[in-house]
């Protein structure tokens, strides 16, 4: 399945989890439905949780690039909501599935930390970290269809490139690099000493093999290991039952 067949699947699973809730929705968009209000985007005890943090709450009121005055995340295919959603949840501490599925113990959480990566000019580029965890970099996908591409010119600008990949390996589509987003978050992860996690979801083995990808071009295979996939399918089979059935019901996820 690619991003856009996923993208109508979801589209159509949250249509009808908001009329099972009898929630106002926009449904003009072919891509996606937005959800008129934008806690009805969320699990009630997420979004109850993330008013509590100022940071969190300031993230998840970004407005959407592409629609005025709707919020980003109030769009069914949002990733970064389907990560607050679960990362954000009170009971987070007590999944203990959760815990070791990630090898982590979930003792620091904060989303959109900037990448600070390397420049040759010194200075750092304005890449954004989904969510960092203690030693772990983590970036969030749903329905994107890719991870994007850029100019040559600006990819040869990071100064560990050459160094942490062999950058004549790296998949390029003409004068571009293919998969920018994944080597700006690998460089990240490496200058910062993190390992890497690509969230996704099972239905995207496309994403995956883009990110097999770009991770085999790393010069040091013990970076190499440092760097791994999770399925959101996989989280939902060892959250809490409240929270599994949820993502079933909003996002087809189970």
């Amino acid at each position: 399945m690619n991003g856009n067949n996923l993208k109508q699947e979801i589209r159509k699973t949250a249509t009808s989890y908001a009329k099972m809730r009898n929630l106002v929705i926009d449904d003009s968009h072919t891509s996606a439905i937005l959800f008129r209000n934008l806690a009805d985007s969320f699990h009630p005890d997420s979004f109850a949780n993330i008013g509590r943090y100022p940071g969190w709450n300031d993230r998840i009121r970004k407005l959407h690039q592409n629609v005025s005055g709707i919020m980003k995340m109030q769009s069914s295919n949002s990733s970064n909501a389907l990560l607050m959603n679960i990362f954000c949840h009170p009971s987070i501490q007590q999944w203990t599935g959760v815990k070791n599925l990630l090898n982590n113990d979930l003792a620091m959480i904060e989303f959109g930390v900037p990448g600070k990566v390397r420049l040759k000019s010194g200075d750092t580029d304005a890449t954004e970290i989904d969510m960092v965890l203690l030693g772990v970099f983590c970036e969030a996908k749903l329905t994107e269809l890719d991870f994007t591409r850029k100019r040559h010119t600006i990819v040869e600008n990071y100064a560990s490139l050459q160094t942490i990949f062999h950058v004549e390996e790296l998949p390029r589509v003409g004068d571009e690099y293919d998969n920018y987003q994944i080597i700006r978050n690998l460089l990240a992860a490496i200058e910062h000493d993190r390992e890497h996690i690509l969230l996704c979801d099972e239905r995207r083995p496309d994403l995956v093999r883009r990110y097999a990808n770009t991770v085999c071009c790393l010069r040091d295979v013990r970076n190499r290991k440092r760097c791994r996939v999770i399925f959101w399918q996989e989280i939902a089979a060892v959250c809490g039952r409240d929270m599994s059935e949820w993502l079933k019901d909003k996002y087809g996820i189970g």
